[in-house]
């Protein structure tokens, strides 16, 4: 559990206090306490823990304020019949101000736990979940999206990505011109971001079936056919982000090293795993 020790993340004891369907995949849900005041807004693709009760209701020692290593001791204490189901989401939109958090949902199908849970999300509903605690600073901390000096960005996502999309694309500074490659199961789902991609160039490719990320690593594929080569001259002023299942990952990784990019200038990430589900996905 050392692992843990300097997390700035604590439990909070969040209602669900409205829900919004924006999509045929999307459900955005609204959470509200007003401990979230606390709860340090860092955006951009940062990473939060939920947890998904079973049965109905939580362990009685998982409780607010609790940090990051006590409440896994006591998750990995707790009976795998009662152990909450642990999953990671993007906080892009945290209002301590208001007392609120949007989650944005992509409902999986068939349905996992967590889209089991946000589909059927009515006001009222408890859920519990670790964020950072705003007093202990590491602004950092679960926000993978470090593009450093880079004036010209690539951002490739499918559905579980579109909220880290969200968060990072109104981060970018007036100089930076983005690329964004989506895949989509439907138009309507990637529309759901037109109001930040309007500024950028964007690409959207359906699956029309295929297997989640294959159309994602063809679009990587055509685009580092024709931009790899100035991509890997521009150095450090070119920077890649990249996240879906998590099998495609290595294949990614692959993609941008035989366009000679150098691998810090790359970041992927598996956000979701094409198997069967399980208490436990990634830390």
């Amino acid at each position: 559990m050392s692992t843990f020790r300097n997390s700035p993340n604590v439990l909070f004891e969040t209602t669900v206090t409205a829900t919004r369907r924006l999509s045929p995949g999307f459900v955005r849900v609204t959470l509200g306490d007003d401990r979230l005041r606390d709860m340090a807004p860092h955006q951009r693709d940062q990473r939060i823990k939920i947890m998904l009760p079973v049965g109905g209701d939580y362990p009685a020692g998982l409780r607010a304020g609790l940090p990051e290593q006590g409440w896994r001791r006591e998750w990995r204490s707790t009976p795998d019949r009662e152990r909450p189901w642990l999953r990671s989401y993007t906080a892009y939109r945290a209002r301590p101000a208001a007392r609120e958090l949007d989650l944005d949902f992509y409902l999986h199908q068939p349905h996992g736990p967590a889209s089991t849970w946000a589909a059927g999300a009515r006001p009222g509903d408890r859920l519990i979940l670790s964020g950072p605690h705003v007093r202990a600073g590491q602004p950092g901390y679960g926000v993978q999206w470090e593009p450093g000096p880079a004036t010209r960005v690539l951002i490739v996502a499918d559905e579980t990505a579109y909220p880290a999309v969200r968060g990072i694309l109104p981060s970018l500074g007036p100089g930076v011109r983005a690329t964004v490659l989506l895949e989509a199961g439907t138009a309507a789902d990637a529309a759901t971001l037109d109001d930040v991609t309007a500024d950028h160039s964007v690409e959207v490719r359906l699956r029309d079936g295929a297997r989640g990320g294959t159309a994602l690593a063809a679009m990587v594929g055509d685009w580092l056919a024709e931009h790899g080569a100035a991509a890997a001259g521009a150095g450090s002023r070119f920077y890649a982000w990249a996240a879906t299942e998590s099998s495609r990952i290595a294949h990614l990784r692959r993609l941008f090293t035989e366009a000679h990019i150098a691998p810090e200038r790359v970041h992927t990430q598996g956000y979701w795993h094409d198997r069967p589900t399980r208490k436990e996905i990634a830390d």
